[in-house]
C-alpha cells in the first residue's frame, strides 16, 4: 500500500519525466533537417553539400531513363560511324517534366563529346521520353549525365554500344 508521501514522490517523478520528454521534443535541433521526401544521391566531393532527389526522381524518372537507354545508344552508334568520332565522354542534358509526364525543353548543359550531331540526336530522343506523372501539379526539373565509351576503353560506368 502506498503512503501519501510515496504517492507525492511518484507524482513529482512523473512530472519531471514528462517535462523533460516534452522539452526535448519541442527544442529545435542544431542540425539542418532534410525533408523526409528527399534522399541524398551522388554526394559530390563536397560532403557538406550533397545533392538531394525525391523518391519520384530516384525511381520513376531514373527507371524511365534506363528504359530508354537503347534510344540513346542508337545516337551513340551513329556518332561512332563518323570519321574521327570521339569515342568517350560525357553529355549532360536537362529538361522539365510536365504534370502530364511529357518532356519539356530538353537541352544540353555540358558536353565533352564535341559532336553537335550526337547532342541533337540525344536531345531529340529525350524529348520523346514519356515519364509517369509527377506527384505535384507543377513541372519538375530534371537532369541526367550520359557517359559514353566503347567497350573495353575504360572502367568507368558508361553507355556501352548495344549488341544484338
Amino acid at each position: 500500500m502506498l503512503t501519501k508521501r510515496n504517492k507525492t514522490y511518484i507524482l513529482i517523478g512523473l512530472t519531471v519525466l514528462i517535462t523533460a520528454t516534452t522539452a526535448t521534443m519541442i527544442r529545435p535541433s542544431n542540425n539542418t533537417a532534410v525533408h523526409p521526401d528527399l534522399v541524398p544521391i551522388n554526394v559530390s566531393s563536397n560532403k557538406e553539400k550533397p545533392e538531394f532527389k525525391s523518391p519520384y526522381e530516384q525511381n520513376q524518372v531514373r527507371n524511365t531513363i534506363l528504359k530508354n537507354n537503347k534510344l540513346i545508344q542508337e545516337c551513340y552508334l551513329k556518332h561512332l560511324e563518323q570519321k574521327d568520332a570521339k569515342t568517350s565522354g560525357k553529355l549532360q542534358i536537362d529538361w522539365q517534366i510536365a504534370p502530364s509526364g511529357e518532356t519539356l525543353s530538353p537541352q544540353v548543359v555540358a558536353s565533352t563529346m564535341n559532336s553537335k550531331t550526337l547532342e541533337e540526336c540525344v536531345v531529340t530522343k529525350v524529348k520523346a521520353f514519356n515519364f509517369p506523372a509527377p506527384p505535384s501539379d507543377k513541372p519538375i526539373y530534371s537532369t541526367f549525365t550520359y557517359l559514353f565509351r566503347k567497350d573495353g576503353e575504360s572502367q568507368a560506368p558508361v553507355m556501352v554500344p548495344f549488341k544484338s
